[in-house]
């Protein structure tokens, strides 16, 4: 694959290669009606926190005083003005306030010394990676277990080795305790042959891609199976989690012997709208396993702006029900409409238990694309032209033939033949339903074709029939002539796929029973 500069593009994550070349053809698209839709990214679209614009404007106008003052008279300035280096971890007022929110929302003891502000999500997961990489440098390719789909970024760092839950095998694609194990399992199993042995287990909750919340009940049974393997660091990614639409469990609350083990991560990318502004923590309870991210995250950034450590420790700690109410509640009715429109279009996940609990994340089936020519811009990207056959592909053909950036699962850890595509549903109205109409749209077009050439070969295959058997070629007939009607429908247009890809089906049944 290439960038839109012609280099090779082997090494630039999937998801950022994606995002360069929608925002080079919505360059070119600037003279056209047509404008881009990004919808494959994390895109915040609520104001970002008061709280925290507030905090900034208090923390740099403090800083203006005293700097007028300094220079009316140095002598009699009763703080120095400049910005200093302080305290790695972090400085100890917006720990200290961090410490009593989390407290209060995880419902356990959390303190200033189990809290450090790092670099937003991204650079509290390389802290982790490069942690864990160091503390087991003599077990190369070591395994974290997680469920796939996945967030990406945990697929980039090659000294580990994701291996899998495999949730889309279960009800609403929801983690469950029996999966884990079978997981750990087969983790421990394949261990023995190249020596990869499972040393942590990473929980993106809520999820992203899927938007799903682990069940209580699952928490609390996925505690016992920890319980059972003492060598698994426990990892939360909770980057998602004030956007909510339904209270989350606490896993200290359930297990709170496993706290030793337990790292989380939190961020105010996504659910406080500041992804520019890199805030994060890691809440850290082992003091050995601090002391070792607190060593790399000095290494990267020796700490984290100390603006951004006081406005992320006050907005969290103003952030109270009602604010995560309006929070969530502005997205969910987002992912609702996408939600519905996918369904009336008939391109729902195939699961019909599958429900978003959070994050700003819709999936759709696409997999109706599968077969269509590539457009020839393609070219630009892959060096060669061909049919739609994966997920990636259905990716590209959207975006340079509909001018729609979706993200496909496969960039997520599932197999490239799904079809599956996440959609981030953090636009306008208006916006998300261009969105759906392009969508619609499309498969509209790539249904008409497949029904198009169904029944041509159904209506082949009923030709040679006819002189075999007269009456089984009527009762074929019969049954085949609903479905031949014109249809501009979506929704209908896929059951008529369905109903066709069955009839043909059956006729070489028929045909192979007579020969």
């Amino acid at each position: 694959m290439f960038t839109p500069e012609g280099f090779s593009a082997r090494k630039i994550e999937k998801v950022m290669l994606l995002a360069l070349w929608a925002n080079e053809l919505n360059e070119r698209l600037d003279t056209k009606d047509q404008k881009m839709i990004f919808a494959g990214l994390g895109k915040p679209t609520y104001p970002i926190n008061q709280r925290t614009v507030e905090s900034y404007l208090n923390y740099w106008q403090r800083l203006n005083n005293l700097a007028a003052q300094w220079h009316s008279c140095p002598e009699t300035a009763v703080e120095n003005p400049a910005i200093n280096y302080g305290d790695p971890r972090g400085d100890k007022k917006p720990r200290t306030i961090m410490a009593e929110r989390m407290s209060q929302w995880y419902e356990c003891d959390v303190r200033p010394e189990h809290v450090l502000f790092t670099v937003g999500g991204i650079g509290g997961l390389r802290a982790i990676f490069d942690t864990f990489n160091s503390h087991f440098q003599d077990l190369p390719g070591y395994r974290i277990i997680t469920p796939f789909p996945h967030y990406s970024v945990y697929a980039n760092d090659p000294m580990h080795q994701l291996h899998p839950i495999p949730v889309m095998n279960n009800p609403g694609y929801k983690l469950t305790a029996k999966s884990l194990q079978e997981s750990i399992d087969l983790a421990y199993e394949l261990a023995e042959e190249d020596k990869g042995f499972p040393k942590a287990l990473l929980l993106c909750n809520p999820s992203n891609p899927l938007g799903n919340i682990i069940d209580e009940h699952e928490l609390i049974q996925i505690a016992d199976v920890l319980r059972n393997h003492p060598d698994l660091y426990i990892i939360f990614d909770e980057a998602y989690a004030e956007m909510s639409f339904k209270p989350m469990p606490s896993f200290l609350k359930i297990a709170p012997d496993l706290k030793q083990r337990v790292i989380i991560l939190r961020s105010a990318t996504k659910a406080l709208s500041a992804a520019g502004e890199r805030m994060a923590i890691l809440l850290v309870f082992d003091p050995e396993m601090m002391n070792e991210l607190l060593n790399k995250n000095i290494n990267y950034f020796i700490h984290v702006p100390r603006s951004a450590q006081i406005a992320y420790a006050e907005t969290m700690a103003s952030f109270d029900y009602q604010e995560q109410r309006k929070l969530s509640v502005y997205y969910e009715e987002k992912v609702a409409y996408v939600l519905n429109r996918l369904a009336e279009m008939g391109a729902s996940m195939p699961d019909p238990c599958y429900k978003v609990e959070a994050t700003f994340y819709a999936l759709g089936d696409f997999s109706d694309l599968f077969g269509l020519p590539m457009p020839e811009e393609a070219l630009q990207v892959f060096q060669k032209i061909s049919v739609v056959t994966t997920d990636e592909d259905i990716t590209y053909y959207l975006l340079f033939n509909d001018a729609v950036m979706v993200a496909p699962l496969s960039y997520f850890g599932l197999e490239k033949d799904s079809g599956f595509m996440r959609i981030t549903c953090s636009a306008t109205k208006s916006e998300l339903e261009e969105l759906m109409n392009r969508l619609e749209q499309r498969l509209i077009h790539a249904r008409q074709i497949k029904k198009e050439t169904l029944v041509k070969i159904i209506s082949e295959q009923l030709s040679s029939l006819k002189a075999q058997d007269p009456h089984v070629h009527e009762l074929i007939t019969a049954k085949l002539t609903p479905h031949t009607s014109l249809s501009t429908n979506s929704k209908q247009l896929k059951v008529q796929l369905n109903a066709l890809g069955q009839i043909k089906a059956f006729v070489e049944d028929c045909i192979a029973l007579m020969k």
